[in-house]
Parts: C-alpha cells; sequence; structure tokens
C-alpha cells in the first residue's frame, strides 16, 4: 500500500482553497474601502483643527483652500502647507476659514469623492463650530 497524495487530489485541495480565499477578499474590500474613506476624512478633520488652533495661537485668520486633489492652509501671510488626498479621491472645491479666536468665519458643505462619486460630504457650520460627516 502506498501512502501519500496524488497529483490530482494536490490540485483540487489547492483550488478550493484558492476559491475560498479569493471569495474572502471579494468580501473584505467593502470594508478597506470604509477604511480608506473614514482615512481621508481624519486627514481632513485633523487639518481643520490644526488650522483652528493655528487661528488661535497666531491671532490671525486661518484659511482652508480646498480644490480638486487637495487643499492649501494658508493665512494672510502666505501659505502654511499643502495637502495632497490619496490617488482616487478627489474633493469639491470650497473655502473655509477660522477668525483669530478660532470661530469658522464660512459655512459649507465639502464633498469627498471617490473615482468621480461622492462619498461623503461635510459640513462646517459658522458659530457653532460644528464639524460633521454623513455618508453618501
Amino acid at each position: 500500500m502506498r501512502k501519500g497524495f496524488t497529483l490530482v487530489e494536490l490540485s483540487l485541495t489547492i483550488f478550493i482553497i484558492a476559491l475560498i480565499g479569493a471569495a474572502a477578499l471579494t468580501g473584505l474590500n467593502h470594508y478597506r474601502q470604509k477604511a480608506e474613506l473614514r482615512f481621508q476624512q481624519g486627514i481632513i478633520e485633523e487639518h481643520l483643527l490644526l488650522a483652528k488652533q493655528e487661528a488661535l495661537t497666531r491671532q490671525r485668520d486661518i484659511d482652508l483652500l480646498f480644490l480638486e486633489k487637495g487643499f492649501t492652509v494658508q493665512s494672510s501671510r502666505g501659505v502654511l502647507r499643502e495637502v495632497t488626498l490619496a490617488k482616487p479621491f478627489t474633493v469639491s472645491s470650497l473655502r473655509l476659514g477660522f477668525n483669530a479666536d478660532g470661530n469658522p468665519r464660512f459655512a459649507g458643505t465639502l464633498y469627498l469623492y471617490r473615482r468621480g462619486q461622492a462619498a461623503a460630504k461635510m459640513t462646517v457650520a459658522v458659530g457653532s463650530g460644528l464639524i460633521t460627516w454623513s455618508p453618501q
């Protein structure tokens, strides 16, 4: 009696494992996309909070100018930093800013797009200082 596996049995086993793995990876793609979206939202929120903090510490107005591929943080004395979003993401054009007292100067809604389709929108309310994200 011989012990072991034939080449056909081994090939079939590897094929079944690969099929199960491919199905699992396809199901996880949705969660990866959600994580990428949350990451981009976090970057934008982080820079909004940094701009607010800079407005308070420098005692001058700080503006954020959103263009398609990213945004620029600037004061009356020039550009402080430029941020480019990761490849599949773009944003709508919008200008946000903070007064020297840290309150938002402009209200608006910023749309975050993934491959041309709206993935999330962020609303900044003047006076309340609220920044909220809502899925599209």
